[in-house]
């Protein structure tokens, strides 16, 4: 495929809401499944401060860093067989899907993607806690 063909799918990619975040190969899990699991699974936020501010937060989620450049050593459980979930702002976002690969490459075993993500979440009527930076005075 040449260059301007790859861009004009980019391109049109992005400008239809048919375009879902590439989750092959990863385990993918429902806003229900997630629910009736919370207690036994680490949630962790690839979103970025934005969308968190816009969106909130799963209540009780580890918030990454960064999606892309985390430490998995600091920031996921110690234990490589933990349940992982990952997620970001909806289907159309790539952020939880890279962050699962990322979690994989380090040696996690039990990684998942709630792929409708914060929005799905909450219109599924689920708790949604707002957004503060770390060290704002609540």
């Amino acid at each position: 495929m040449n260059r301007r063909i790859a861009t004009l799918l980019v391109i049109t990619c992005l400008g239809f809401a048919g375009c879902k975040a590439d989750l092959e190969g990863l385990q993918v899990m429902e806003v229900d499944e997630l629910a009736s699991r919370h207690a036994d699974l680490t949630i962790c936020d690839a979103n970025n401060e934005k969308t968190r501010q816009r969106f909130g937060v799963i209540p009780g989620a580890v918030l990454l860093s960064s999606y892309r450049d985390y430490d998995p050593g600091a920031e996921l459980p110690g234990d490589k067989h933990a349940s992982v979930v990952f997620y970001c702002h909806s289907e159309m976002c790539g952020a939880a899907g890279d962050a699962a690969r990322k979690a994989v490459a380090a040696g996690y075993r039990d990684v998942w993607v709630l792929a409708p993500g914060i929005k799905g979440w909450a219109a599924a009527g689920h708790p949604v806690d707002a957004f503060s930076r770390p060290g704002d005075a609540s």
